[in-house]
This record gives structure tokens, C-alpha cells and sequence, in this order.
């Protein structure tokens, strides 16, 4: 593994610090539980799909500075993407999306992931050999549609928490 500190590391922890920090405005809306499942659940969802596409036989594209897994990919899936998730079904309860909204907020989520993929690219974070950005137009509003599900899955299933006083 060769691996170099530069400008692809700087970019992932401030980038990390800014969607942590977008984290903590919207925490509260989550009991701890639920944060960690949905943390769970998001970290090894991308995770297994980068490592999926990135590694042999597909290698189509890879993150940091060379195509050998490096540890900032670590951070990146845990601190720099997953937040996002949490912005997601915060606004997603908060603006309480169904039917024909969820349509366009699954389009809005898309371009910004899309627009984040892009950024992503110009930096030099990812780096394309077989893969186009239009091929990940329509993973985003699927990969959407999962945390949704995962996300009802576990407030139907968690218990309520009895408040004493």
C-alpha cells in the first residue's frame, strides 16, 4: 500500500468536519439507538459498494491516491458521507415526504449526490478508470429508497422508550 498525506486527506477531514457539524444541528432529532444503526447500516452499505466496485474483477474506479485500498477511505465512509445520511431523514421526517414529494426529494438528494460525486472528481478523490458519473445517477435515489426503509424498519421495531418523571 503506498500511501501519501496530501490534498485528497486534507479534503476528506474537512470535509468530514463540515457534515459533522451538520450532524450535530440535527442529533437530537435521533435517539442514540437509532443513530447507531443507521450509522451501522450506512457505513457498511457504502462501504461494501466501493469496495465491490472498486476492487477486482470490476475495478472501476478508486478513491485517494492509487488504486490500494487506503485508510482515509475509512474516514470518508464514516465521517464524510455518513452524516449525510442523518441530514436526509431529518428533513425527510421534518418536511414529512410521502407520495409525489418523495419523488422530488429523492431527485434533489440525486443532483446533490451527484453534484458531491462531481466535486469529488475534480478533486482528485475518485478517480474514474471504467466508470462514467452517469452511471451513478440512478444508484443514488435507490441507495435513498434503502436508507428509507432501513430507517422505517428500525422505528417500527424499536421499542418505545418509557419516559418516568
Amino acid at each position: 500500500m503506498h500511501f501519501t498525506w496530501d490534498s485528497n486527506e486534507w479534503y476528506v477531514v474537512l470535509l468530514s468536519l463540515f457534515a459533522l457539524i451538520a450532524f450535530i444541528r440535527v442529533r437530537k432529532h435521533f435517539r442514540l439507538s437509532v443513530i447507531l444503526m443507521v450509522w451501522l447500516y450506512t457505513v457498511t452499505y457504502i462501504s461494501t459498494l466501493d469496495y465491490a466496485l472498486a476492487a477486482t474483477p470490476f475495478n472501476v474506479y478508486y478513491c485517494g491516491d492509487n488504486d490500494t485500498y487506503e485508510p482515509i477511505a475509512i474516514v470518508a465512509y464514516t465521517l464524510m458521507y455518513t452524516p449525510f445520511s442523518f441530514i436526509f431523514l431529518y428533513l425527510y421526517d421534518k418536511w414529512d415526504i410521502h407520495g409525489s414529494k418523495l419523488a422530488l426529494y429523492l431527485a434533489g438528494w440525486a443532483c446533490f449526490a451527484i453534484g458531491f460525486e462531481w466535486l469529488n472528481l475534480q478533486i482528485g478523490f475518485l478517480v474514474y478508470k471504467q466508470w462514467k458519473l452517469v452511471y451513478s445517477i440512478p444508484s443514488y435515489p435507490i441507495s435513498c429508497l434503502f436508507l428509507i426503509q432501513v430507517y422505517r424498519f428500525i422505528m417500527r421495531n424499536l421499542p418505545k422508550v418509557v419516559q418516568s418523571r
